[in-house]
């Protein structure tokens, strides 16, 4: 450590011009708006990492049986998919039941509704029609009743978040405290070992 006093003075203000951006680079990362934004961020990180193992197999199982148009070797390009199908799915049922599901929608919509199809569509509405009444009366009621109970819980959510972002704050602000504490320690030292 130097004597000179024009030195103490720039190592005092190098180290107050440190201990400032300390406390501002502290300040900003405990901001309730910055936690938040930081834990929404994981969050959607982890829900698009979870939402593409899922479709990203859905989606290379389509581009798979896409990509096999009709020409001479149809049943060659089909069996190549079925393989390709199966290896996508293996081990992710969800994949497998949602491309099972497809392909069920696909036939049924290919193929034309019979006579006794449509007859039993008619009488099925006719006997729902009661029905679905009564189910649109229940889900009003239900609605009605839960209503009450979905703003407490949203209240409470809301108290929680509150308390913590005012214990975030409190405990950024109590850093932000010490470090200014130290910095004020540092520069009476220096002072007075001059």
């Amino acid at each position: 450590m130097s004597t000179d006093p024009a030195q103490l003075r720039a190592e005092i203000d190098a180290t107050r011009a440190n201990l400032s951006d300390d406390v501002d680079t502290l300040t900003d990362y405990v901001a309730p708006s910055n936690v938040a934004r930081r834990q929404t961020d994981k969050v959607k990180d982890k829900l698009t990492s979870a939402k593409e193992s899922v479709m990203g197999k859905a989606d290379d199982v389509r581009s798979s049986v896409g990509g096999s148009g009709g020409g001479p070797d149809v049943k060659g390009n089909a069996q190549e998919a079925k393989v390709r199908a199966k290896s996508a799915t293996r081990g992710n049922p969800l994949a497998a039941g949602l491309i099972a599901l497809g392909a069920g929608w696909l036939i049924g919509a290919a193929l034309p509704a019979s006579q006794k199809e449509q007859e039993l569509a008619a009488t099925a509405k006719a006997h729902a029609g009661p029905v679905v009444e009564e189910a649109k009366q229940a889900a009003q009621e239900s609605a009605e009743n839960l209503k009450p109970q979905a703003q407490e819980a949203a209240q409470s959510v809301k108290g929680s978040a509150q308390g913590a972002a005012s214990e975030v704050k409190d405990h950024g602000q109590s850093a932000a405290q010490d470090v200014k504490g130290s910095a004020q320690g540092a520069k009476d030292q220096v002072q007075q070992s001059r």
